[in-house]
């Protein structure tokens, strides 16, 4: 078969022809299917033209015979890759003519519109908040002509609805933020700015919410825009950030409110130490011993400046516990020896008031071996039951009596307090943990803050126990604290306390020592203070004290003669006593020159940063005579040889 010049319209049309006999072997091809397909078609023993087609238009190939119409199938070329044709077949007796045509750029910008629908559809069912096309018509009207399905979450109404009619969206708009969205919306369908707003929408079922929407600006062709934007709900981040705010100002309210709390306990600490100071070396003094009358009026002095400071302490106490800022070590805790320690220093109160306190050492405690033990912290547990023991005696009656006894339970150890004294009634018991209500105590002689069982109450708990009253107005009272149970480890470590948690001695005489010699260089800025220091120091006739009035006056005479030991309040004039200690460390003339803070602040954090810095001890104002005393003799006896 020669189809001679009759190809000619088919070569100028850009279409592909070949012929085929009719095993399908190819044995004449026109110019471009040969660019296409390559010259190895007409090879012999090639398969012939349907091994050219895709395998999964295989099929197509088959049912193309016999059909009038074009069939699209895939191609590959002389390059091995594959080429879309729109494949077309005529039969002329034992022979078949292939018309081709090239079909791939479109076929391939079909795929691309299929993957970009694919991909706006799901967008349309999958994206969290709306996405959409807004259009304006030939009067500049604004129209939804698409929106994804979360409208129906967003505004609560349907995707259809909005398209038919964008006013239902403007009827959800919150009334307050109705003016400037109709504004937002005009000004955008005019430019080709982006934009990002926020509004409130008021939803029939959700209420009030807060969308954030972010839109830009096609312009078309005629001079038309396109809107294109996308609006999701913030409310829940809203929520967040208004808490976060919440909690940055009750931050700074805590900051604000210890830095209050730390500078009034300054300010009450240093003047009481000259109270509590000078009151007890005037009782302590052998060279000039009071009268009588005169030893009972200094007595009151010392007492009325305790009390104070034990308000001091006990606000202070309450603040750290509500701020979170009590730490606590968890340890076993031998429940024998805390009992002891509690009483020894309630045993003098109780002795002047007539009080007889006694342990029950039942079965419960154990013997020498001490083998109960609850899980508590050392210092807190003992401040617990001091104040236990101390209300049990001062509310109690003349020769009344307090035990203390332990007892194992399902729940854990018991711990009570009881006592036989005036008891409470029932609408006393109700106000019993309020801070500052002493119900009715005030009227009395007994003295107190009405915060001390408030805190017992909270250390308790923070030690994962709990406390409970009974009393009886009349009959005393019967205070439970319960505590897990522990156990101890095979030798027990005795751990002493902090400094301010030791008895003070008692104040009838006190020792004049004379210790290896010693320079102390006290770096003090209150003349009362400085006067006190001195008085005490007479004490210790073989300590040398020289005396700053300033930080940099301390570094001037550290370089001077360096001193064996200084003694440093927190609060100088001109820089702290943190800062003071840094500089004398820069110096190699006074690096390392031990240091102890004698400071009326009595802040935690103030403590541990102090400690962190290598001070040797943290000794707070007002002092006890004898505890400073105690404490410069176990630091000085520590000091390494001069």
């Amino acid at each position: 078969m020669d189809l001679g010049p009759s190809t000619e319209w088919l070569d100028g049309f850009g279409m592909g022809w070949l012929l085929s006999d009719s095993d399908g072997r190819v044995w004449r091809m026109g110019p471009h299917a040969r660019r296409w397909l390559g010259d190895g078609v007409l090879a012999p023993g090639h398969a012939g033209w349907a091994s050219l087609v895709h395998p999964h238009e295989q099929a197509t190939a088959v049912q193309a015979w016999g059909k009038p119409g074009p069939v699209e199938q895939r191609w590959r070329q002389a390059d091995g890759q594959w080429r879309w044709f729109e494949h077309r077949l005529q039969t002329a007796g034992e022979h078949t003519l292939h018309l081709l045509t090239d079909i791939h750029e479109r076929k391939r910008h079909e795929s691309w519109l299929n993957d970009q629908a694919a991909l706006l559809e799901s967008l349309r069912r999958h994206l969290p908040g709306v996405f959409y096309k807004l259009e304006a018509d030939e009067r500049g009207v604004p129209h939804v002509t698409f929106v994804s399905e979360a409208v129906r979450e967003l505004y609560e109404l349907e995707p259809e609805a909005v398209e038919q009619d964008i006013t239902r969206i403007f009827e959800r708009v919150h009334p307050d933020d109705a003016e400037r969205f109709h504004a937002i919306v005009a000004h955008a369908m005019k430019t080709e700015e982006d934009t990002a707003f926020e509004f409130r929408v008021v939803l029939p079922q959700r209420g009030v919410r807060h969308i954030l929407g972010r839109a830009c600006t096609v312009k078309q062709s005629g001079g038309r825009h396109t809107r294109y934007g996308y609006q999701y709900d913030i409310t829940e981040h809203k929520l967040l950030l208004d808490a976060q705010v919440q909690v940055q100002a009750a931050e700074q309210a805590s900051e604000a409110k210890s830095e209050f709390l730390s500078r009034m306990s300054h300010e009450l600490r240093t003047p009481l130490n000259a109270v509590l100071g000078f009151s007890q070396l005037l009782k302590l003094s052998v060279a000039e011993p009071l009268g009588a009358e005169q030893w009972g009026r200094v007595d009151v002095i010392e007492r009325a400046g305790r009390h104070l400071l034990d308000v001091v302490n006990d606000v202070l106490d309450l603040s750290r516990i509500e701020g979170g800022h009590t730490a606590m070590t968890l340890e076993p805790v031998p429940v024998r020896e805390v009992f002891e320690q509690a009483l020894g220093l309630v045993s003098s109160m109780a002795s002047e008031r007539s009080i007889d306190v006694q342990m029950v050492a039942n079965a419960a405690l154990g013997g020498a071996s001490r083998t109960l033990a609850v899980q508590a912290d050392r210092l807190r547990l003992q401040q617990v039951l001091v104040n236990l023991l101390t209300n049990a005696i001062k509310y109690n009656r003349p020769h009344g009596w307090v035990c203390l006894r332990a007892e194992v339970t399902p729940q854990g150890v018991s711990l009570t307090v009881q006592d036989n004294g005036q008891g409470m009634s029932l609408e006393q018991q109700s106000h019993l943990f309020e801070p500052f209500n002493r119900l009715g105590a005030e009227q009395t002689e007994a003295d107190g803050t009405g915060i001390g069982l408030v805190i017992v109450r909270r250390l308790v708990e923070l030690m994962g126990g709990r406390i409970d009253v009974r009393s009886q107005a009349g009959q005393g009272t019967e205070v439970v604290v319960q505590l897990p149970q522990a156990e101890l480890p095979s030798v027990a470590e005795v751990r002493s306390g902090g400094p301010n948690d030791m008895a003070p001695p008692g104040r009838d005489t006190i020792e004049t020592r004379q210790t290896s010699q010693v320079s102390i260089l006290c770096v003090e800025d209150n003349e009362a203070n400085i006067d006190l220091l001195q008085s005490i120091m007479g004490f210790r006739p073989a300590v040398a004290m020289s005396v700053a009035r300033s930080g940099a006056q301390a570094l001037e005479m550290a370089l001077q003669e360096r001193p064996d030991l200084v003694l440093i309040d927190m609060h100088l004039g001109d820089m702290s006593g943190l800062e003071l200690a840094s500089r004398l460390d820069r110096d190699v003339r006074t690096e390392g020159i031990p240091r102890v803070a004698l400071s009326a602040d009595a802040m935690s954090a103030t403590i541990r940063e102090a400690q962190a810095r290598g001070f040797l001890d943290y000794i707070t104002k007002p002092v006890d005579v004898r505890f400073l005393l105690a404490a410069l003799d176990r630091i000085v006896e520590g000091l390494p040889p001069r």
